[in-house]
C-alpha cells in the first residue's frame, strides 16, 4: 500500500496542528514498516523524520492556503500512483484524481460556531473549502465526539465519520537553568488573541482574584502584551521553556469558548498541575472528571474557580490525582493504530492514481 500524506502543516510550529501531526506521524512510522509512505512537503525543515526504507519525500512548491496549491497537487498525486491520500486538515486540494480514496481530519468548526471572531474572508474561505472537502472525502476523522456532532448539525450529507482521540502531548523532560524571570507563585494560561480563546475574561477574573489572593501572578503565553508587575505576557517560548512553565505553575486556566480537543489540558495534567476549564465544546469530553469546570462567559465563576483551586488543598489534591490518571488514557500508539486501520480499509482496491 502506498500512502500519501500532506505534511506541510509541520511548518506551523507551536500550534496544536503541529503537535498532532508530528506525534501521529512519528508513531505511525514506528509501528508500520510494511506500507510505503510518501510525505508531501514544502520546506526542507518539515523533513524531520529519521530515514527509513518505506519513507520518501516529494516537494510541493506551494504553502498551505495559497491558491495555486488547490490545483498543483493533481499532477503530483497522479505521478506518484497512490493507493490513498491522507490530508490532516480540511484544506483539501480542489483537483484530485477521481478514484483516489481521500481521508481527512477535521479538528473543529470554530469559524462557523463563533463567526464574530473571524473576518468575512476567513469565514467564506473556511465554509467553501470545508464544504468541498466533505463532498470529496471518502472518510472523515473527527478528533472528538463534539467535532463529529458539529459536523452532523451543519451538514446534511456526510461521508463515514470516525472519532479518533489524539494522544497525550510529549513535554520536554530536560531540566533547564534558563531564567524566564517569572516570579512565583503564578497562574498559567495558554492561548492567542482570537476572542474565542477568552483571554480577556481570564485577565478580568484574575483581577477579581487579586482582591482575595494578592500573592499570585498571571502568566499569559502566546500573546504579545505589555507586562506589568502582576501580569506577564510571553509570546514565543521553546519546548523546554513550555515544560518548565507548566511544572512550576500553581494552576492552569483554560476557559476557551470552543476547542476541537484541547492539548493544553493534557499537558498540564501530566505534570500534576490542577486545571480550570470551560464546560463547553470538547473540553469536558477530554478532561472527564479531572478538571474544575466553569461557564466561560461568567468572569466571577472563573475567578471563584481560581480561588477554590488555590486554597482548597483537598480539591487540589483530588484533581491533580485525577488529572495524572486522565492524561495516561490518551496514547499516540492507540491513535496511530486506529488511523492505520482506516488506511488499510481504503487501500484494498489497489492503485487509484495510475494513469
Amino acid at each position: 500500500m502506498i500512502i500519501g500524506i500532506d505534511i506541510r502543516w509541520l511548518s506551523f510550529k507551536g500550534t496544536g496542528l503541529y503537535t498532532y501531526l508530528s506525534n501521529l506521524l512519528t508513531v505511525l512510522l514506528e509501528i508500520d514498516r510494511k506500507n510505503q509512505y510518501i510525505f508531501f512537503y514544502n520546506e526542507s525543515k518539515e523533513k524531520i523524520f529519521p530515514y527509513q526504507k518505506n519513507l520518501t519525500y516529494k516537494r510541493v512548491s506551494a504553502k498551505p492556503f495559497l491558491f495555486k496549491e488547490k490545483f498543483l497537487f493533481f499532477e503530483i498525486l497522479k505521478r506518484n500512483k497512490l493507493d490513498i491520500f491522507f490530508e490532516p486538515h480540511f484544506n483539501l486540494p480542489l483537483l484530485l484524481p477521481k478514484k483516489l480514496p481521500v481521508i481527512l481530519t477535521i479538528h473543529d468548526l470554530t469559524p462557523l460556531i463563533f463567526p464574530q471572531f473571524f473576518s468575512f474572508f476567513e469565514r467564506i474561505y473556511f465554509r467553501s473549502i470545508l464544504t468541498h472537502a466533505i463532498k470529496r472525502a471518502n472518510h472523515i476523522i473527527a478528533i472528538s465526539k463534539y467535532t463529529k456532532d458539529c459536523l452532523k448539525k451543519r451538514f446534511s450529507k456526510l461521508p463515514k465519520i470516525s472519532v479518533i482521540y489524539q494522544g497525550r502531548p510529549k513535554l520536554n523532560n530536560a531540566e533547564s537553568t534558563t531564567d524566564l524571570s517569572i516570579p512565583l507563585p503564578y497562574i498559567l494560561y495558554f492561548g492567542n488573541k482570537r476572542g474565542y480563546k477568552n483571554y480577556k475574561r481570564v485577565i478580568e477574573a484574575y483581577g477579581m482574584l487579586r482582591t482575595r489572593l494578592s500573592q499570585y501572578h498571571l502568566v499569559i503565553v502566546g500573546i504579545n502584551g505589555q507586562s506589568s508587575e502582576n501580569i506577564i505576557f510571553l509570546k514565543n517560548i521553546s519546548e523546554t521553556e513550555k515544560a518548565l512553565l507548566y511544572k512550576k505553575a500553581s494552576l492552569f486556566v483554560f476557559p476557551s469558548l470552543n476547542e476541537g480537543f484541547g492539548f493544553p489540558l493534557l499537558e498540564a495534567m501530566q505534570v500534576g498541575v490542577p486545571v480550570i476549564t470551560s464546560n463547553l465544546s470538547s473540553l469536558p469530553e477530554v478532561a472527564g472528571r479531572a478538571a474544575y469546570f466553569v461557564n466561560p462567559f461568567e468572569v466571577d465563576e472563573i475567578s471563584e474557580g481560581m480561588y477554590k483551586l488555590l486554597t482548597n488543598k483537598g480539591l487540589r489534591k483530588e484533581l491533580i490525582k485525577r488529572g495524572l490518571q486522565r492524561s495516561r488514557i490518551f496514547s499516540w500508539n492507540k491513535t496511530a493504530q486506529k488511523y492505520l486501520k482506516i488506511f488499510q480499509e481504503y487501500a484494498s482496491f489497489g492503485c487509484h492514481t495510475c494513469i
